[in-house]
């Protein structure tokens, strides 16, 4: 096995087999300057992390409670691009939601993960649009056909919505415990905001800005977030939001 330690300004990319020693880093720097396109240097580079693939893992993750904070995903295999760049840019996007936490655990765990679940799909579509800027065109120019078709499979993927049938916080609460594990329940949700992403790509960069309007129950305010930001898109969250009678 095969063993590299990459280092991309705050970010130290582990390398472990020949698969990844080829294609972390393209791959990698890819995404990487998406994000930062859309949210800037200096937010992309704001805290180190390290970098690894863990195909035996349970499921990616953004692991803070470790110093510096790891970014975990668990690709059958880096040869599988696809799958990669989907993984990465949901851990990405809790990365960047990050940092702006004031209490960096603290997450509305429903809400988190169907914005970066809405990211990932975004970002393989950018992926398929700017596959030519990535290195790896070289080895397989038409891939951006696969990453196209990888986005399609997913987002065809739904489930009747729990958010939309959700009217109490008891309810509400349920949802946020299982939010990790009933990723479809949301899918109509996660849907919504990419097509919202794909509309207006624009404006993705203030949907981060969640923590600072975050509620004790489980809750965002809308009201004041729409008012402080002036962002018309802002409004379109109440359509994932769930509207509670008691």
């Amino acid at each position: 096995m095969e063993y590299r330690q990459e280092v991309i300004k705050n970010w130290i990319l582990i390398e472990q087999t020949q698969d990844e020693v080829a294609y972390m880093r393209p791959l990698f720097s890819f995404v990487l300057g998406q994000f930062v396109e859309i949210f800037g240097t200096g937010l992309m580079e704001a805290e180190l992390c390290v970098v690894f693939n863990e195909a035996n893992a349970p499921y990616p993750m953004l692991i803070i409670n470790k110093k510096p904070i790891q970014l975990r995903v668990n690709a059958t295999s880096l040869n599988h691009w696809a799958q990669y760049i989907y993984q990465l840019s949901h851990e990405l996007t809790h990365y960047v939601i990050r940092q702006y936490k004031e209490n960096k655990d603290s997450i509305i765990k429903w809400f988190e993960e169907t914005l970066c679940e809405a990211m990932s799909l975004y970002i393989l579509r950018q992926s398929s649009v700017k596959w030519s800027d990535c290195t790896l065109s070289k080895v397989n120019p038409d891939y951006h056909s696969a990453l196209k078709s990888y986005l399609n499979d997913i987002y065809n993927r739904t489930d009747k919505s729990v958010i939309r049938a959700c009217h109490t916080l008891s309810e509400l609460q349920e949802i946020e415990q299982s939010s990790e594990s009933q990723r479809l329940n949301r899918s109509m949700e996660r849907n919504y905001l990419y097509d919202t992403f794909c509309e207006f790509p624009e404006s993705i960069a203030a949907f981060v800005f969640y923590p600072l309007y975050a509620r004790s129950d489980l809750q965002l305010d809308l009201d004041r977030w729409e008012k402080e930001t002036n962002n018309s898109l802002i409004s379109k969250l109440r359509e994932v939001h769930p509207i509670l009678t008691a």
